[in-house]
């Protein structure tokens, strides 16, 4: 018993750092091979891909949800819950996203009165003053780096309690203009949530998979550039942090004590603090941002503006190089779509919610945060 939760704890080890090198990269160059700027040698696009393929067997093998199972946060969406009852993984969670985004029929019709122009049709948008809209997106890399594939079990201290309420209230308040009803129960709260998360390597097989997941992790690190070479070339094609993970790999591979995670900066607590980021404190040294910060800023945000709204008859479209519009549209889809991912933050920030390690099939949430629907609501504000 006792070598079998030795070697769990090293599987999971290993199984942190490889996915954390994977995910620190921040895009998937191992799977490209027709950009010759960005394009990796073959041999370490090989190893990466073999990496990958390692970790998503692992996810596979420890099979699909059932109806009435609980959502585990360390595999599931937690906020909501898929067809007949059953957990959301994080990928199904994407492709439903990315479904609805596609369909979305938008929100401009062209009428002829009492202007020829495109119109705001009503109930197909929702009208956000920019301030509160900038707290809003303010989720979205805070949200990539705390579903991070291979980030180690967190349990949310108190503090946590008016950021995850104010981001509540932010869902409703896009809700709102659409007729869902609200305030709608908050999703922290929800019975389906586990209150323990199932380790990754509850696998069949795990000798064999384990010394699967060491070999490939090994070959993946080895193709990689230590961070000394790294820093003398202008290869832009390896993320730095990505370089360092792969060192730790190496080392934590050969038998030397080396960090499975990181935070950004190592001063960050993830129970009490942001995980993106320091700031300027009251002797001007750089410190972490407490939870109870964040929901400060935010509800300052929401002072300067209004709530959301929809146009109650045919209103032009807005033209921000010629209105100087404050305001920022977006379709009831969008809006509906970013509501569940604010309630997933909320629901994820809930004082004493408890994450096991986030696994692998974490990969493709962050990167649609990121430079899916993130980046497309980041547009609006400018950058």
């Amino acid at each position: 018993m006792t070598e079998q939760l030795n070697m769990a704890d090293a599987y999971e080890q290993v199984y942190s750092a490889a996915a954390r090198m994977l995910w620190a990269q921040q895009g998937p160059s191992w799977r490209q091979e027709d950009d010759p700027e960005w394009t990796w040698p073959a041999a370490r696009r090989a190893a990466w891909q073999a990496l990958e393929q390692v970790l998503l067997d692992a996810e596979a093998a420890l099979g699909a949800s059932e109806p009435g199972e609980a959502s585990d946060p360390g595999r599931h969406l937690i906020s909501r819950r898929g067809p007949g009852d059953r957990p959301l993984t994080f990928d199904e969670a994407v492709q439903d996203w990315k479904r609805r985004l596609d369909e979305d029929p938008g929100f401009l019709v062209e009428r002829r009165e009492p202007y020829p122009d495109y119109y705001m049709e009503p109930g197909s948008c929702v009208i956000i003053p920019s301030s509160p809209y900038l707290a809003m997106i303010g989720i979205f890399p805070e949200l990539f780096y705390r579903l991070a594939p291979g980030r180690p079990a967190v349990t949310i201290g108190s503090g946590a309690a008016d950021l995850c309420a104010v981001a509540h209230e932010a869902a409703d308040a896009l809700r709102a203009p659409l007729g869902i009803a609200t305030p709608t129960p908050h999703p922290g709260n929800a019975s389906w949530i586990a209150s323990v998360s199932r380790p990754v390597s509850d696998l069949p097989d795990l000798p064999e998979r384990f010394e699967a997941l060491r070999r490939a992790a090994w070959n993946a690190a080895e193709a990689m550039p230590s961070p000394d070479e790294l820093k003398g070339t202008l290869d832009f094609s390896v993320q730095m942090e990505a370089a360092v993970a792969g060192a730790d790999i190496r080392m934590m591979l050969a038998g030397q004590a080396a960090p499975a995670w990181r935070e950004e900066y190592q001063q960050i607590d993830p129970a009490r603090h942001g995980v993106v980021g320091l700031v300027s404190g009251p002797a001007g040294e750089a410190v972490p941002v407490p939870f109870e910060k964040d929901a400060a800023d935010w509800r300052g945000l929401n002072a300067k503006g209004t709530l959301p709204w929809t146009p109650e008859d045919y209103q032009r479209q807005y033209y921000p190089d010629r209105d100087g519009t404050q305001n920022v549209v977006i379709s009831a889809t969008r809006a509906m779509v970013f509501a569940e991912i604010l309630d997933e933050f909320a629901a994820r920030l809930t004082p004493g919610r408890n994450a096991g390690l986030i696994h692998y099939n974490a990969y493709e949430l962050g990167q649609f945060l990121t430079w899916g629907i993130g980046r497309e609501l980041r547009a609006h504000a400018g950058f």
